[in-house]
């Protein structure tokens, strides 16, 4: 390490309207690089995340209006004003965690943090303008130098793929920052209540038609008879909105909208409620490019049920009981046995708090220094 200190610029701009995804991470990275940065780096954020959290306009915003502001006042800071400021300034490194960068050429080295392919393999989830303009800036903006980053082996070879570049993938799994909030309940659960739980948007890829129809099947048997499935989460993106219905309407149609509640976006504080209560929680997801539920059920000691996508066996490992995606009849059986199965549950939680030493935040940093910056 040089005595000249290293100079790093992270640019979260994208943090006032990002997903729960990318939001954590940010989060994640910025809270981690001021508690464990190295004394020898010196870290420059864009902007103060603290301030632009949850009183955003563009967060969680149905208004396309608002939401098309936010896409120009993105574009002209990413594209002109970010680069004027980092070419006249000293900044060695500069840390893109949201996917694009500028087009034009930086003095600094450019750390580009590519999530997973979605935007490739699943077009169909997202708008036509937004997806041409976002895979066009994502390649436009990736130079000889540029470090991809991402968080699991399984978006590492994706990456590669799709983007059918040389330059080096960099893998560091990430660390969640709801571990660090408080609880508060929310009036719609009860203490004594037994419930499923899932958290997570409603698009097609998350794939909670299956599990809607897993619990359909469980209530069938009269000995579930008082269980409930809860399903948070916001359908503000494209075509998120669509599935959501289709959900809803299977509900209705199957008389189990009493047992269903879909309490739409929360704060971290009420899902960590929720994650402290529940009986056991199941991530359907057809893909995923980290699967942040995962940290977060073994820190609240909620038992598991995975699908057998293969991000989630990489994160999980033995900590979950799979089943095999798109599979409802699988999923039936796999929660049917861990709801009557207090043992395995019991093993599950112990497993993941186990496993959950191997993504703390101090870790998370200090490997992206290790392996990029130092």
């Amino acid at each position: 390490m040089k005595n000249k200190k290293i100079k790093v610029f992270v640019d979260v701009f994208y943090f006032m309207a990002a997903g729960a995804g990318i939001r954590t991470y940010i989060s994640e990275l910025c809270g981690g690089l001021k508690k464990h940065g190295h004394r020898n780096i010196q870290y420059v954020f864009s902007h103060d995340i603290e301030k632009k959290n949850s009183n955003s306009i563009y967060l969680n915003s149905h208004n396309r209006f608002i939401r098309w502001i936010f896409q120009l006042h993105y574009l002209i800071w990413k594209q002109i004003i970010l680069p004027l400021k980092i070419n006249y300034s000293s900044i060695d490194y500069i840390i893109f965690p949201d996917f694009l960068m500028p087009v034009w050429v930086l003095k600094a080295q450019k750390i580009c943090v590519i999530h997973d392919t979605f935007f490739w393999d699943h077009p169909k989830n997202y708008s036509f303008l937004w997806r041409i303009f976002f895979t066009k800036m994502i390649t436009a903006g990736i130079d000889k130098k540029t470090t991809i980053v991402t968080t699991s082996n399984f978006s590492k070879k994706n990456i590669k793929r799709v983007l059918n570049v040389n330059n080096e993938v960099k893998v560091i799994y990430q660390s969640s920052s709801i571990i660090e909030s408080k609880i508060q309940k929310i009036d719609t659960i009860d203490n004594n209540d037994k419930f499923i739980l899932h958290v997570g948007s409603f698009e097609k890829r998350k794939d909670l038609i299956t599990l809607v129809k897993a619990f359909k099947k469980l209530k069938d048997n009269t000995i579930h008879k008082h269980l409930k499935l809860v399903l948070v989460g916001n359908d503000r993106f494209y075509g998120n909105k669509v599935i959501k219905k289709r959900i809803i309407r299977y509900i209705k149609l199957n008389n189990i909208t009493n047992d269903v509640i879909i309490p739409g976006y929360l704060k971290r504080e009420e899902i960590s409620f929720l994650y402290s209560k529940a009986l056991i929680y199941v991530f359907p997801s057809i893909e995923e490019g980290f699967g942040i539920p995962i940290l977060e059920c073994f820190h609240f000691e909620c038992p598991l049920i995975c699908s057998d996508a293969e991000t989630l066996k990489e994160i999980a490992n033995d900590s979950a009981l799979y089943f095999k995606k798109m599979n409802s009849d699988d999923l039936f059986l796999k929660m049917n046995r861990l709801i009557l199965n207090k043992d395995e549950r019991n093993s599950l939680v112990e497993k993941g708090k186990e496993r959950l030493k191997l993504f703390s935040q101090k870790s998370f940093i200090k490997k992206y220094e290790r392996e990029i910056l130092i």
